[in-house]
């Protein structure tokens, strides 16, 4: 087995935007933390970064500025949150009905992925009215 994945190689997840499948170099996983939900309890899905990014303002980092190994505990984005305002309408999001939006993407081998990830913060009102 390659240490990589082919980049060009059609993955078995689908698009929460398009519904198509994704290929591997294209692939983003999506965690979404609702209000009051301890962080490990996530919701995942996938989406192509074009989709994601066409959802978005534009005006959204998608930077991918953490690196996460992969292993438990997954690393707090609380202090990112902070004064960030919805990344759909851009309206400002208070602590008690914050939805966070992990954007992960794939980064390392095969066996062992690694992910570089960003958070965005959303209205789950929001985010609901788009897929």
């Amino acid at each position: 087995m390659p240490r990589r994945r082919d980049p060009a190689l059609l993955s078995q997840y689908t698009c929460r935007f398009c519904r198509e499948q994704i290929v591997w170099g294209e692939l983003l996983r999506l965690l979404r933390t609702d209000p009051g939900q301890a962080a490990w309890m996530q919701k995942e899905s996938y989406a192509h970064h074009a989709c994601l990014r066409a959802a978005l303002r534009p005006h959204v980092p998608l930077a991918f500025v953490r690196h996460w190994n992969g292993k438990h505990p997954i690393p707090d984005d609380r202090a990112d949150m902070a004064g960030q305002p919805c990344g759909l309408c851009g309206g400002a999001v208070a602590e008690p009905e914050r939805t966070v939006l992990r954007v992960q993407r794939l980064n390392g081998p095969v066996k062992a992925p690694e992910f570089d990830e960003e958070s965005v913060a959303l209205h789950g009102t929001c985010l609901g009215g788009i897929a």
